[in-house]
């Protein structure tokens, strides 16, 4: 069979223009992809934090502590979280939900006075850490899940785009255009989508222990700071995203991969000229 005669050259092309375009959709997708589920994963670290931080206050409003009198106790919360999350906003505002749950205080006696060091907020205060040792458990096993899946896709990525950078290095010193250069701007910002949102996972896991500490734990008693203790250690390994489960996703890999890219690209430029 000739392929360069009519209808097979036409069938032929327009078969590898097809293969062409799926995989392109397949590789820009899943940038998308994980785009999407890490900034999903920081959201919830995001939630886990807040709910860490405020866990003794929400006891309080469970317990009958009026939202205005919590308001004009602990104004400064808003403040000491303004630059904790990524993802959020903090705000002080009165909800009707903790977590997917209707909390209601319809029938809840309302206290005029409180003490927050006062024993009888413990077992509010312990079921609160409870919802945030949940939360964490479940980003804990959906980042296994995720990384699980697109672990092997990284790596096959880092290895390609390693190559490309060095070959568009060595065809700009053959003949420099600016077609060259976009096409070298847009494979280096490819990877950098990777490696920055892995890096922010890695930024925002780090900050749930911090949040751990300053969750009034001195207000709390032995049963609560107990558990409180056991949420820090299950958060103690950082929470890393990696490509071939050895290649943590984060900036310092995006630097190694351009430094990789021009330690190839000077190696083929010596050869060549011997």
């Amino acid at each position: 069979m000739d392929i360069t005669s009519s209808p097979y050259f036409e069938f032929t092309f327009f078969r590898q223009c097809l293969s062409q375009a799926f995989v392109g959709l397949a590789m820009g997708q899943f940038g998308v992809f994980f785009a999407a589920n890490a900034i999903l994963i920081c959201g919830q670290l995001d939630l886990l934090c807040c709910s860490l931080r405020n866990a003794r206050y929400t006891a309080l409003a469970r317990c009958g502590v009026p939202y205005a009198a919590l308001v004009r106790a602990y104004a400064h919360i808003v403040d000491d979280e303004m630059h904790n999350y990524i993802y959020n906003v903090a705000e002080m505002r009165e909800s009707a939900y903790h977590y997917d749950d209707k909390v209601d205080t319809v029938f809840r006696d309302k206290m005029s006075s409180h003490d927050i060091y006062s024993a009888e907020f413990d077992e509010e205060t312990y079921q609160a850490l409870r919802d945030c040792a949940r939360v964490s458990d479940v980003i804990t096993r959906y980042k296994i899940h995720f990384e699980r899946f697109v672990s092997p896709l990284l790596a096959l990525r880092v290895v390609q785009v390693t190559l490309y950078l060095c070959v568009l290095l060595y065809a700009a010193t053959l003949k420099f255009d600016m077609v060259t250069v976009e096409y070298l701007a847009a494979v280096a910002l490819d990877i950098f989508v990777y490696c920055y949102y892995g890096n922010q996972i890695i930024l925002q896991a780090d900050r749930v222990s911090t949040a751990a500490y300053q969750s009034a734990w001195h207000t709390m008693g032995v049963r609560p700071r107990r558990l409180l203790l056991h949420i820090l250690l299950a958060n103690k390994r950082p929470v890393i995203v990696k490509a071939g489960n050895f290649l943590p996703m984060d900036l310092h890999t995006f630097v190694v991969i351009i430094k990789t890219s021009f330690s190839y690209y000077t190696l083929l430029v010596n050869v060549n000229e011997k």
